[in-house]
């Protein structure tokens, strides 16, 4: 019956997403994340040329105003579902890359002390009995790869 509401941030409602499900009765009221929501739609709607200026400020007017889910719907429902399809899957993919890219750090952090860690084990075994082997390329080689493979999908260009 609620909607559920994920926060990428600790700020606020600075990153939040909304993902709501068809509400049963369209009655249900609505918060501010839904009409700005909306607004942000029609918004991107009208840079697209599928509203004309006139119309944007009457369904503004009309999204910051609505009270339940049956005030929001009409104001989006002639909008060409195709283009809502890729507006969705665009924000997808900026989403999972923002991830990508939260995670990068640490994990980068994390290979570079553990690689510095062990070649630190191999030059005092190595100084101390004269072994020689570079067994630290192993896991370097093997973490590096899974970090090589974060890096690329954080800085994947957007599918257009």
């Amino acid at each position: 019956m609620f909607p559920s509401l994920r926060t990428s941030g600790s700020r606020g409602r600075t990153g939040a997403t909304l993902t709501r499900q068809a509400p049963a009765d369209p009655n249900a009221r609505v918060g501010d994340a839904e009409r700005d929501a909306t607004v942000t739609l029609l918004g991107d709607a009208a840079a697209e040329g599928y509203l004309t200026p006139d119309e944007l400020d009457t369904r503004l007017e009309t999204a910051l105003t609505a009270r339940t889910q049956a005030d929001l719907q009409p104001l989006r429902a002639d909008l060409p579902p195709e283009w809502l399809a890729l507006r969705n899957r665009r924000a997808a993919t900026h989403a999972s890359r923002r991830s990508a890219r939260a995670a990068l750090r640490p994990r980068v952090f994390a290979y570079l002390a553990v690689m510095a860690v062990l070649v630190g084990i191999w030059l005092g075994v190595g100084a101390l009995t004269g072994a020689w082997y570079p067994w630290p390329i192993w896991p370097a080689l093997g973490w590096g790869i899974s970090v090589a493979g974060h890096l690329r999908s954080a800085r994947a260009r957007p599918a257009t």
